[in-house]
């Protein structure tokens, strides 16, 4: 844009030419006068044609300009960001199992229903299989109890007129058998924990026989390493090594058969080591094997049980034919609930197996289209349940985050259409947040993050890629627009040039929407005024001028 003119004092030919006061005027003769005022007026004449820089008419100098007319102007930002999911999921392990197969890589796309985890569920199948067994034999407990129940009611029935008398016997019994049961199983107890705290009485004593067991072996491993060595060093060398000993008695040994003697006598000091050490060894063996402490007897609680179960249900049978109502002979109705209740319990304890089992089988498959982000499992390694095994970051649910100037905050509202161009592929956006705070970047300049939502994600997308981004953040139509370059910048603000009734004017404007080539006049021009659109010439407020007609648009 120009700047505004300023307007400065120019000196005269005359005010030049002036002499210093106090000198002596000379007066020229005509001759030389004349002509040397012709060259000065020529000279004037070209310097104000190149000043002008055009070809004056009779009414003025020809000046291009631009009609201010209706139109729409767009203000756009551009810049660069960074491709990112919205939806970003760890997967977890279901089950603890040697992982068969591993298909996640790192960076590959995957589409929702890909099998990525297969286990190997030998363990899992074991497991479910024991529990299988234990579930069908807490039902056949139950089973064996009702049709014990249902046998005691057909013998209570056969038998009501004797049933009194052998229902009370039977009574004794149980009772009998209940406090046996309650005695033994209060015995059991107490050997369960009486075994626990001698366990735990015997574990330091236990500790030092292991480690003094160890230092025995190494002592003995050591001692079988000298031996070992001597045997195989001095085999068939008898008379060499007795000779040797005489002549160290003797005192006319040389160094090879000094070596020999001590060589022997470390010999028999390790034999001698070997013994004694064994001795200590089988010693603290049979001290450790005093100090296990064998399994706690049961009192006989298990068999005293089934036959208090028994009994009571041969005191149930008589009681009932002494008198009872039929339809109530046989367990209540509490105990038969207790027993539907312990078959619900088991189903569901091995319910929980079987549940494992089917996860195991099932595997681990993607449950959205996208791309591996990252992978914590390897092939040869065992999950363990809750473990984090993979990672995938859905690529149908993607967005730009980008970086503003805190100058552009209040420009960038949300639902902002925006144009995403990535490896040549362009896609639609909508501007969806923008953070309430400038921070730092990696240079320390003060940016604020913001987001936008790619609306037709397709398989070009590349998580973590660098994106450009076009948005249209002002729009004005049908407004009074002008080129850029007509409008100039002054201290009191924005002005064009405008040619009326033949002379150039200076008018303020007030600008609205602007591009890189026009700019909305929101005030100060009309649709049809002949703005000055000159950048060779020197313009001036109030110099006759005319419209270029071939520059108008």
């Amino acid at each position: 844009m120009a700047s505004k003119e300023r307007h400065t004092r120019k000196q005269t030919i005359s005010e030049k030419a002036a002499p210093a006061s106090g000198t002596p005027k000379k007066k020229l003769p005509a001759w030389v006068i004349l002509p040397v005022l012709a060259v000065v007026l020529l000279l004037a004449w070209g310097v104000s044609l190149i000043a002008g820089g055009q070809k004056e008419s009779n009414t003025g100098t020809v000046l291009n300009v631009t009609k201010a007319q209706k139109g729409t102007v767009k203000e756009t930002y551009n810049s660069n960001g960074t491709i990112e999911s919205e939806n970003t999921k760890t997967y977890y392990s279901p089950v603890t199992a040697p992982i068969k197969e591993c298909k996640a890589v790192v960076g590959q796309p995957v589409k929702s229903g890909d099998l990525l985890i297969t286990f190997d569920t030998t363990n899992l199948e074991r497991d479910n299989e024991q529990a299988q067994m234990t579930l069908q034999s807490s039902l056949n407990t139950s089973k064996a109890t009702r049709a014990q129940n249902a046998k005691a009611i057909d013998a209570a029935n056969a038998a009501s007129a004797q049933a009194a008398e052998q229902a009370n016997a039977l009574a004794d019994e149980a009772n009998a058998l209940a406090e046996q049961v309650n005695a033994a199983y209060a015995q059991y107890q107490s050997n369960q924990q009486a075994a626990a705290q001698q366990t735990e009485q015997n574990a330091p004593m236990v500790q030092e026989l292991q480690t003094q067991i160890q230092g025995y072996e190494g002592t003995i491993a050591g001692a079988d390493e000298t031996i070992g060595a001597y045997e195989r060093g001095y085999a068939g060398r008898q008379v060499e090594i007795n000779e040797a000993l005489e002549n160290v008695k003797n005192g006319t040994a040389d160094a090879v058969q000094q070596q020999i003697v001590t060589d022997t006598e470390n010999y028999e000091q390790a034999l001698e080591t070997k013994k004694e050490t064994q001795a200590l060894l089988d010693e603290a063996n049979v001290s450790l094997a005093a100090l296990e402490v064998p399994a706690p007897d049961d009192a006989g609680y298990a068999q005293l049980q089934a036959q208090y179960e028994a009994k009571y249900a041969e005191w149930q049978a008589a009681y009932q034919a002494a008198g009872a109502v039929v339809a109530e002979t046989g367990m209540t109705s509490s105990e038969l609930e207790n027993l539907e209740i312990s078959d619900n319990l088991a189903e569901l304890a091995a319910l929980t197996p079987e549940e494992l089992l089917a996860k195991g089988k099932e595997g681990m498959t993607a449950d959205m289209n996208g791309v591996i982000a990252s992978v914590d499992a390897l092939q040869t390694n065992t999950a363990a349940q809750g473990a984090a095994l993979f990672t995938i970051a859905d690529t149908e649910h993607v967005r730009v985050k980008i970086e503003l100037s805190p100058d552009d905050y209040d420009k960038m509202k949300p639902g902002l259409e925006a144009e995403v161009t990535l490896a040549g592929n362009t896609y639609k956006g909508t501007l969806t947040d923008v953070d309430k705070i400038a921070v730092p970047n990696e240079k320390g300049t003060p940016v604020i993050g913001a987001r936008i939502r790619i609306e037709n994600p397709d398989e070009n997308i590349c998580i973590g890629a660098t994106a450009k981004v076009n948005m249209t953040v002002a729009e004005a139509q049908n407004v009074v627009v002008v080129p850029t370059e007509t409008v100039n910048a002054s201290t009191d603000g924005d002005f064009v040039y405008v040619i009326e009734n033949g002379e150039v004017k200076e008018k303020p404007v007030q600008l609205g929407t602007a591009s890189t080539t026009q700019v909305e006049v929101v005030e100060g021009l009309k649709e049809g005024d002949l703005v000055v659109n000159d950048l060779n010439v020197d313009i001036r407020p109030g110099m006759k001028a005319v419209a270029n007609e071939a520059g108008i648009e």
